[in-house]
């Protein structure tokens, strides 16, 4: 891959990496080892630490969690999928990922393949070098530091997987993923070609395995601050683990996983739930993606605050103006945490504003929340409703304890079988929404978009309405520029 470390790695991830903690005169020193000959080590663990600290600034990308390259990993998925529907207020920047008629050449594309394997960069140099410091007395320093590089390579190569294979199957040996990779080379000799799906997963689950056991003995703790968690820790691992499990369907392992990671960080109250979205309380967050101040933030491609545009509004069917209809109402706490109604350039319309900024300001500056609890509840609701035997009534018990921490004068139900399934997919589309996963959700189980209210009208949204479940799109192309220096790597099928 000799764009994405190369060109990508060099020019974005190594200079963030060094000016932590760096003096001028120490950035000047220590930057032509890195760049001008990348094989070259960190001198001490101090600087391993700061190529750490550099694969986590990688994740602000707009490639990947941040704005202004397709938000790939935060909105998009949402963008994508029957969430939110493009308004006539968008200036039209990601109608080829939004509207399905992405390409090979498709800038938007390459830069979701580009950005995951820069941050693999970094990681690869923390898991090089990291054991070179390690002595008996910094050894739980090595393992913080260590066990967070691999969670890191394993997350941005899944993130990967979910958009370029064509199948989530985790025990296919003909279906395709992407390349696993695991050392940093920038040698244009290195071409690595994609693997199977199941050495594709078994590879995730052992770098998980390794960070879980290594982050459950260090020498600090990871987040120590109320309002917000920018580092993985072992929470942040186990619920990796979850997440993996129930897109591998490996049911019981998914339910272990997400109970161990609910067990670390309880679900939020309702007074502390919109919290999580303008860093004045870290509630239930797992592992946020941070933006500090002037670094931006994961939503101005939905809704720029700074200039009031709403390029893409929520469906009728998850909220309205009046919030009395749809998924999302008026007594759900996430209504208020989500939605604000805002006059527009033709009158008042409900924005998604969950990432509007800090505090009480509008900048634009939001961190993302990369895992929280709820998901974990919904983890182990469908684990525990697709199990062989059934665990049902567990199921049902996970969907009710979510539903009575987020709604008003909620019910507890009672339901069975499909309509089971159906009620936890419709609740992930309500917790989740525009957090990065609905796309997904609707590839790992084979279901097709079928976006309502108003889509193809064009006095209120020119999208594209439908995508079958056998479409190829439902696969981004390997991008040609990958290809044109890796003979090794496959395209997918139809590109």
């Amino acid at each position: 891959m000799k764009k994405s470390f190369k060109h990508i790695f060099l020019a974005t991830t190594v200079v963030s990496a060094l000016t932590v903690g760096c003096s001028k005169s120490d950035l000047i020193d220590l930057y032509p080892q890195f760049s001008l000959s990348a094989v070259n080590s960190p001198a001490n663990m101090d600087q391993v630490e700061e190529v750490l600290t550099g694969a986590y600034q990688g994740f602000r990308s707009g490639s990947y969690y941040g704005d202004g390259s397709g938000s790939g990993f935060s909105l998009m998925p949402d963008m994508m999928s029957d969430n939110l529907l493009e308004t006539n207020e968008s200036l039209a920047n990601y109608k080829t990922l939004t509207d399905w008629v992405y390409a090979d050449d498709d800038a938007l594309v390459s830069g979701i393949w580009s950005a995951p394997y820069a941050i693999i960069a970094n990681a690869n140099i923390v898991l090089r070098d990291v054991d070179k410091f390690t002595t008996t007395e910094n050894q739980t320093r090595a393992n913080r530091l260590k066990g967070q590089a691999l969670a890191i390579r394993a997350h941005a190569h899944f993130d990967l997987f979910r958009y370029f294979a064509t199948s989530y199957d985790r025990s296919s040996t003909s279906e395709l993923a992407v390349p696993y990779v695991t050392e940093f080379n920038i040698s244009p000799i290195v071409k690595p070609a994609r693997i199977s799906n199941k050495d594709f997963y078994d590879k995730v689950i052992a770098d998980l395995n390794g960070a879980v056991a290594l982050l459950g003995n260090v020498d600090q703790t990871i987040n120590p601050l109320a309002t917000k968690r920018p580092m993985i820790d072992l929470a942040g691992a186990k619920a990796m683990q979850a997440r993996v499990y129930l897109y591998a369907g490996m049911w019981a392992e998914a339910i272990q996983a997400a109970t161990d990671a609910i067990a670390l960080r309880p679900l939020a109250a309702q007074a502390n739930f919109a919290g999580m979205y303008n860093e004045t309380d870290a509630g239930e967050i797992i592992w946020n993606a941070q933006f500090d101040a002037s670094q931006g933030g994961p939503g101005g491609g939905v809704y720029f605050s700074q200039n009031n545009r709403s390029a893409y509004a929520p469906a009728a069917e998850i909220a309205t103006m009046d919030g009395t209809s749809g998924l999302l109402q008026d007594n759900d706490i996430r209504y208020d945490a989500y939605f604000r109604t805002i006059a527009g350039p033709n009158g008042p319309r409900l924005v998604v504003s969950k990432y509007r900024g800090k505090a009480a300001l509008t900048d634009g500056n939001a961190n993302f929340p990369v895992f929280r609890t709820g998901e974990m509840y919904l983890i182990r609701a469908e684990a525990r409703a697709r199990i062989t035997p059934s665990q049902e009534t567990q199921a049902m018990a996970d969907l009710n304890a979510l539903r009575q921490a987020r709604i008003t004068g909620y019910v507890d139900e009672n339901l069975t079988g499909a309509a089971l399934l159906t009620a936890i997919a419709n609740e992930r589309r309500r917790e989740l929404f525009a957090e990065g996963h609905r796309f997904f959700d609707l590839k790992r189980t084979t279901k097709s978009i079928v976006r309502a209210g108003g889509c193809g009208d064009p006095s209120i949204s020119p999208a594209v309405c439908t995508l079958p479940s056998t479409a190829r799109e439902w696969a981004f192309p390997i991008p040609f520029d990958e290809r044109s220096v890796n003979g090794n790597i496959q395209q997918n099928p139809g590109y």
